[in-house]
Order: structure tokens, then sequence, then C-alpha cells
């Protein structure tokens, strides 16, 4: 007889069967409970579940949770497990949510500005309040561009934050800010930095910069700590806790505070391993407070810091804790939801490009390289930066290295020999036809100096070996070679430090060349690998928050399943084989030979400096105006606060030095002088000093220079790390200029822009108190170049500002002759020099444009009847005795000179004196 399918259990499996549907049901009914606080961002057909949360609390595993009911009781239904990735960065903070299995991006990242300040030139300043309610907006926006037309219910599973590295934060008793966080690009400390060197020399925390010799960074949190505690005393006794935005943000978040060990080990001098043991009630400090400097902090003479700092560490990728009930609140999402450990931007982004295994070295690419490579062993060297012991991850360590110019020379021989008419696949195509060598064509990269693995700030680039047959393919594929052989010695280097490199997994602007990715192989004999996800920071985020989840068992499980790779390209034999014999025996000997050289031309350029011997990465020197455009993500700013910290000639540090180098007088006596010299110097070209090339920590003393040197203008360079195409040509903003005007009401404040979409700027800079607006031609975009040019300077005239047009070497005169005939203009810029950075050689090429200018000028009358004589004429850039009596021959009004002022050794008023001299000599 036929037989039913049926399965019986006895009476006990009964009754718990019974129990498990009714405690499945109880759950169900909190998490639709839970759900409706969704409802402000929940879009119709999409539901939120906070199983993950509720396990967690209630002792299950939530990576079992997938096949979980929905509150309809369609068993059926799976659940798309989700965490979120938030980013904190210098201008915004941005969240993301991702597939917490496959790494998806989820919907669409959404960001939230918030207002950096200048009270003071050189210091930046953010308030930590603003980080956190933009959080709660960041977080609602990612979550409501969630697609609900599936019909997808997703279950949150947990969100991690990374932040700003070095961005410091003074807590009181209750854990509220007693003042406004100094940013990470905060350049106030650089006196500090000094001080620390001096006196901790041979600490053996100090190591990991450069084997002990440094440089430190008036970035990191040790010389802010040290600033506060000697220029603010109340604030440093009130201060509880001493933190960074991402220990804010955390215990904003779950009421805990920590610290990440990756942020300690690299940027706080901590051992990112010992560091993770919990702080105990031992006598002995070592002990006690495991892993931390405190013979730095004595020697400082602020043992009390390890007291401020977090006393717990955790590494990336450990629970932090659970969302307080007001931070979900805040946040629109659950109550208990897993906060994972993160930590600083740029090495959660080596966690979003799978760079975890040692012999990987991740590479940033833009303006500049930046390379930081896992090691298996926590070994210093000089040439290198690090290595950091248990960072970024736990068990790991990593090194770094770097080179200034890279994409920005490729930018530059594009602007020079292509200009608009030609894109890059077009120039590329032109080097890929030639053999590796450009045809004995050897050029050096090191046009804005040299970073790792020989510190070099007088280094230059060079084309060596030209012929008449040579081509503009040959320079721009030398250039490309350039680039790489430089990656090659800043690889060499770590390996020489003991840290092997087996695999460069790349990211940034280069991975658009094919060409040069393939070269990058080649030259390096390494593979390059591209990943398909190149929002690392996010997507390390995602990855973190996964394995603080328990989603994934570990990092690398987590990496393996959410990080894919697009494309690897291996080097090719034969080629790799002749760029061996290239860069051994002539890139590595003609960097060697092209240096004293190149220290012979500084000399020559004026403001430069004889005899300069060579040193190797992280010995001091002096400071440098041939600021480096160069390295990553914070790195540029960082490295040019390094440099600025060898310059400690501010009125704290050295009183009787104050109006240094000769520069001896009192701003009282300036109008008397003033009036002696007003007839010998009555048709010469006017002096404008160029701040670029000053002393940024203390901007107002060098202002004072300029006065007591009986200075009328002052010249201001304004990038914003767009037009220049590096995040790090990132100058002086509106809020700054402000500071310098109140530095001087009465002198004329020339405001040049190399910025996109400079109308942006106008009204800003004219609140600020600029005096006269200098927009680049080149940044003009649109269909009619002179149209957009025409709109700014109108614009410009409404708000009160005198308008000026500058043009670079490249861009001839005729351009701009009709924007001038409009008689909005009163000013052209003749660069003599590439913008970006001080110290460059002049072009004689702006000679012929003044000659030029000068022609029209006297012509226009004549032809138009309309008197152009309003109109004058600066040259900027490459000024120095040499160079000025050519300039004011050519007929310039007005001469922009920073490098040879600035760094004069006699003194800015002697430097101001010696170029009046020599342009009375021509006239």
């Amino acid at each position: 007889m036929p037989m039913t399918h049926a399965i019986m259990f006895p009476p006990r499996t009964l009754i718990w069967i019974t129990l498990i549907l009714s405690y499945s049901i109880y759950i169900v009914k909190i998490e639709a409970s839970s759900a409706a606080t969704f409802s402000p961002i929940t879009k119709s057909k999409t539901t939120y579940s906070t199983t993950a949360t509720l396990l967690r609390i209630s002792g299950g595993d939530s990576s079992n949770s997938v096949d979980r009911a929905d509150g309809d009781g369609d068993s059926n239904t799976k659940k798309r497990k989700i965490v979120i990735g938030v980013d904190g960065g210098t201008e915004s903070i941005r969240a993301c949510c991702f597939d917490a299995i496959n790494g998806n991006v989820i919907g669409k990242s959404h960001a939230v500005p918030y207002k950096t300040s200048h009270p003071k030139p050189g210091w930046a300043e953010q308030n930590p309040k603003d980080w956190y309610d933009n959080l709660g907006a960041a977080v609602k926006g990612a979550l409501a561009s969630i697609p609900s037309d599936n019909g997808d219910e997703h279950e949150l599973c947990a969100i991690c934050v990374d932040t700003t590295c070095c961005s410091v934060v003074a807590l009181d008793s209750s854990n509220e800010p007693l003042r406004p966080c100094l940013l990470w690009m905060d350049a106030r400390s650089a006196p500090q930095t000094k001080e620390i060197l001096d006196r901790c020399k041979g600490d053996p925390s100090l190591l990991i910069n450069s084997g002990g010799e440094g440089p430190i960074s008036a970035e990191w949190l040790i010389p802010k700590s040290l600033w506060i505690k000697q220029n603010e005393p109340d604030i440093w006794d009130k201060a509880s806790t001493i933190c960074e935005y991402q220990d804010y943000i955390n215990f904003k978040l779950t009421g805990k505070m920590v610290a990440s060990s990756c942020n300690a080990a690299v940027r706080w001098h901590w051992d990112g391993e010992e560091c993770l043991r919990e702080v105990t009630n031992d006598d002995n400090d070592e002990e006690r407070y495991p892993g931390r400097p405190l013979s730095m902090y004595r020697a400082l003479g602020m043992p009390e810091l390890v007291e401020k700092l977090p006393h717990k560490c955790l590494p990336m990728g450990s629970l932090v804790g659970g969302l307080t009930s007001e931070a979900a609140n805040d946040l629109g999402l659950p109550e208990g939801l897993p906060v994972v450990q993160g930590g600083p931007d740029a090495f959660v982004g080596m966690i979003g490009l799978g760079c975890i295994y040692p012999g990987q070295l991740c590479l940033i690419t833009g303006s500049s390289h930046l390379h930081c490579v896992v090691t298996a062993q926590p070994n210093t060297a000089p040439g290198t930066w690090g290595a950091y012991r248990g960072a970024p991850l736990q068990g790991t360590n990593f090194a770094e290295g770097g080179q200034s110019s890279t994409g920005s020379v490729i930018r530059w021989a594009k602007a020079l020999f292509a200009g608009d008419d030609t894109d890059y696949k077009t120039l590329d195509a032109e080097a890929e036809k030639l053999p590796p060598g450009s045809e004995n064509l050897i050029a050096l990269d090191t046009f804005q100096g040299s970073r790792t693995p020989v510190t070099d700030p007088l280094a230059r680039g060079a084309l060596v070996g030209m012929t008449l047959s040579h081509t503009r393919g040959h320079i721009w594929r030398a250039l490309m070679e350039a680039v790489c052989f430089g990656t090659r010695a800043c690889v060499d280097g770590l390996v020489s430090a003991g840290h092997e490199c087996s695999e460069i997994i790349i990211a940034g602007g280069a991975t658009r060349s094919p060409v040069w990715l393939q070269m990058h192989a080649d030259v390096t004999g390494k593979p390059v690998v591209l990943c398909e996800n190149a929002d690392a920071p996010l997507l390390g985020c995602a990855i973190l928050a996964s394995v603080g989840a328990g989603i994934h068992h570990n990092v690398e499980d987590a990496v393996e399943s959410m990080v894919r790779r697009l494309r690897r390209i291996e080097p090719r034999g034969d080629v790799a084989a002749e760029y061996e014999k290239i860069y051994e025996n002539v890139y590595v000997k003609l960097s060697q030979m092209a240096r004293p050289v190149m220290h012979a031309i500084a000399g020559l350029r004026g403001g430069g400096s004889n005899g300069r011997k060579l040193v190797k990465s992280g010995e001091r020197t002096d400071r440098n105006i041939a600021v480096y455009w160069g390295l990553l993500g914070n790195r540029k700013m960082q490295r040019l606060l390094e440099d600025q910290s060898f310059s400690f000639f501010s009125k704290e540090v050295w009183p009787s030095l104050f109006l240094r180098g000769g520069d001896t007088e009192s701003a009282s006596n300036v109008p008397e002088k003033k009036k002696q010299d007003e007839k010998k110097y009555d048709h010469t070209p006017i002096i404008s000093p160029s701040l670029l090339a000053s002393d940024w920590s203390d901007i107002r003393s060098e202002i004072n220079r300029c006065v007591v040197a009986n200075v009328t203008h002052l010249h201001i360079d304004v990038f914003d790390g767009v037009f220049l195409d590096s995040p790090y040509a990132f100058t002086f903003g509106p809020q700054m200029v402000e500071a310098m005007r109140q530095c001087d009401d009465n002198v004329t404040l020339d405001i040049h822009l190399c910025v996109d979409r400079p109308v942006r700027y106008i009204k800003p800079m004219a609140d600020a108190g600029a005096t006269r607006f200098i927009f680049q031609w080149e940044a003009m975009t649109g269909n009619s170049t002179l149209a957009a040019a025409l709109d700014i300077a109108q614009e410009v005239n409404n708000n009160g500002m005198k308008c000026g047009v500058s043009i670079n070497p490249s861009t001839p005169v005729e351009d701009i002759l009709p924007l001038l005939e409009s008689g909005l203009v009163d000013m052209v810029d003749v660069l003599a020099v590439e913008p970006g950075f001080g110290g460059q050689s002049f072009q004689d090429s702006a000679l012929l444009k003044l000659r030029k200018l000068r022609e029209w000028r006297a012509s226009a009358r004549v032809l138009s009847g309309n008197d152009m004589s309003h109109v004058k004429f600066m040259v900027d850039g490459g000024i120095n005795t040499n160079t000025s009596s050519l300039v004011t021959e050519a007929g310039a009004d007005i001469m922009v000179a920073g490098t040879f002022l600035f760094r004069h050794p006699r003194g800015l008023s002697q430097g101001v004196k010696e170029l009046l001299d020599s342009s009375c000599s021509a006239k």
C-alpha cells in the first residue's frame, strides 16, 4: 500500500520546536518595530532589517541570518547584507552602502561638506561637531539612494569610518570640544617639530623617521599637542582627552574612546603591536602604557600626554562597540549596530585596493607618486619612512617612499608641446611607436626636487642626449620613462631597507594610460595590478565593517571576496631587460652626476645656496623654497611643513631675529625712508614679493618684513589642486587672504588664481580685501575663451576689484589682446616660469611678450583712439639681479620675485634694494 512521507517527532522535541517558532515570531516583531525608525529615509518598496544587531545582542551569529523571513512571512525572500563605509575627508564627509558579501556599491555615495576656517595665516581649523552632524546627513543620504524598484530587503550589518589623519581635538572631562580642531594641514606647530628633533635626538621612537634622522611633520599629533601646551595652557590643563577626528567620531557613535592602532603607529610614534595590550594599573609606566613613546613625552616636558591620549587602542577591523541610542537616532540607524574600527583615509585605502600582504606595493599616482609597501619586517633606514609596526593591520608593517613630480611633468609637457589641440592618447600613440630609451634620449624626473631614496630639494629635471632628429614623441616617451625610472629608484630604496616588492597595485591618474602602465611594469620589472573599484577608502571601510560584523572571517577573506582585480600587466621580458641596462648604466649615473650641476644652477638663480651638500632622506637641510607640489594625499602639505620646520625664525622662537637677515628697521621708520627713496626709484618697476616663497607658518612676520622693505604690492598665488591637477597644489584661500589684509590695510594685494572655475572666487576674494583679481587665461573653458574671460572681468569689476589676466609661458600675447581692448582689465601677468612652484629659471620668452605688449599699448591710442596707458605689465617668476634689468628694459611695470627675496642671505630689504638698483642701471 502506498506510504505517506511523514516525519515523526517525540513529544520533548515538539515542545522545543514550538518554543523556537514562538521566539522567531517575537524576533520578527522586534525587527518590524525597529525598521520603523528608518521611515524618514526609507523608500516605498525597500525595507531594512536590524537582524545583525539583534542577533549580536542575543548572542546569535549574524552570518546565519541570510535566509530569515521578512515581516510579511515570505520565507523565500533573501536579505542583502549591507555595510556602510564613511570617509571623513578634508572638505566633506561621505557615506556609501556596500554589499557586505561581494563589495558591490548599493545606491550612491552621499557627501556633506563642512567649513574650514583660517583664523591666522598657516592655521586651519574645523568644528568637530560639524563632523558628527554631517555624518548623520551623509548616512541618511546614502541609505535614501538605495534602489527601491526591485523589492529587495536589506540587512544593515555594520558601519566603519575613516578620517583625515592628524586632525587633533582637545576634549574636556565631559568629552566636549574645548576648541576647534587643529586640522591636519595646520602649520602652526612648525617650531615644535624642530624642538622635538633637538630635544629627543636618539630617542628610539624616532627611528621610523628615516632611521632617526627626521624629518618630523608639523602635521602630526605630538607637535600639535606641544603647541597647545605651550601656547594655550588653559586649554591644555582643562583637556582630559587629546585625540583625533577618528577617535572623536567613534566616541560619538559608541560612547567609547579608543585609538586606531594604524594611526598611532604611523603618526603618533607608537608601537602598533605593543599598544594593543590593555593598559594596566601596574606601577611601572612601561607596563601601564605599553607601546607609547614615554621617554619622548618626558623629554618634551609633557609626560601627562600619555594620560590624555586614548588609553585603549584597537586595530582596524575590530569592533569598537554598538551605536548608542542617541547616535542611532542622529544617523537614522538601529541602536546597537556594530561600529568597526577604521583609520587614516590613505591607509584604509590600501585595504580597499587589497594591498595587505608582504611584498605588495600600493602606488598612488597623480601629480606625484606615493609608494606604500607592506613588509614582513619593521626595518627602518635612511631613504624611507617607516616601517610602521602593526600598520596598516595588526600583524603587518609598511614603509613609504615618494616622488615629487610625476603626473605634473606629463601635464607640463602636454601644455608645452601640444596644448589643447592634442590629447594624451595621441601623444601616447606617438611615444608607443618608439623603442625603449627613446632613441638615446634620457630624462630626469626630479623637476621639483627629489624625495626618496635621496632627499635633494635642489634637484631638477633634465633632458639629455637631444638631437635634431628627436621629435615631440621622443620627448614625451623620455619623460614617461623618467617617471618610471624614478619609481624604480624608490622601489630599490625600499628593497635596500629590507622591504621586498613582488607586485605593484596602482591607482590614480596613471591608470588612464595603457602605455604608461606597461612602462611601469617593464621598468620596475614588477607586475602592475589595477582594481575595479577606484574609491579605495570607502571600499576599505566596507571591508573592515564586514569583518567586524562577522560576515567575513578576517580581512584576507573579505579582500578576496570584495576587491576585484580588473587587470594585471606583466613586465615584458625583452623590454624589461633593455630598461634594466638603461636604468643601471644611464639613469642612475646621470642622476648622481647631475646633482652638483643642479646645485650650481641654484646658486646662479639668486636666492639659491652654493655648495649645498647632498643629503640622504631625512637629513636636516635649510628649507628650500622650490616647494614640492608633490606626494599624495596629505603628503604634499606634510612634506612642505616638514621643510618649513627647519626655518625657525618666528617671533616666538628667535625674538632677536624677528626682523631677520638684515631687516632690522622698525615699520615706524618706513614712511620717512620711503620719501628718501621715491625719487631715486621713480621710474623703476614696482617690486612685488611672492608670498608663495615665504615662510607660511609665520606669514604675519613675513608681511612685516615686506612693509619694512617699503613694499607696496604683495603677490598671492592661489592654487586649488584642480587646475594644476594635483590635490596637493593647494595654497591660500579667502580666509587666509583676509588674515593677510588684517596685517596691513594699505598694501596692494594682487591675487593670482590658478584655479578651476575662477568665477567662484570673485566675491569671497572681494570680501576678504583683495585689491586685484588676476585670473589664469588658460583656465577659461567653454565654447568661447574670450567670452568667458570677459564675463569674469566684468564680474570682478562689479565686485569692486581691479582685474588682471595671467598667461603661461606657452601662451601667445595675441590671444589676450581682444580682452585688453575691452577696458575691463588693467594688468597682464606674464609668467616667466611655469605655475606651481618657486625657484625656477627665467624663460626669455617673457621678454618678447613684454615688448609686444608695450608696442600694443603705444599703438592702441593711435589706431583706435583708446588710451590703454592704464594697463600695466607684470613679470612673474625667475626674478633676480640678472633678470631684473632685462625685464626693466623690456618694459615691465611690476616684477614679482619670490625665492630671491625671501631667501636673500642679507634679508628681504637688501634683496628689494638690489633689484631696484639693477633696474635703475637698466633705465
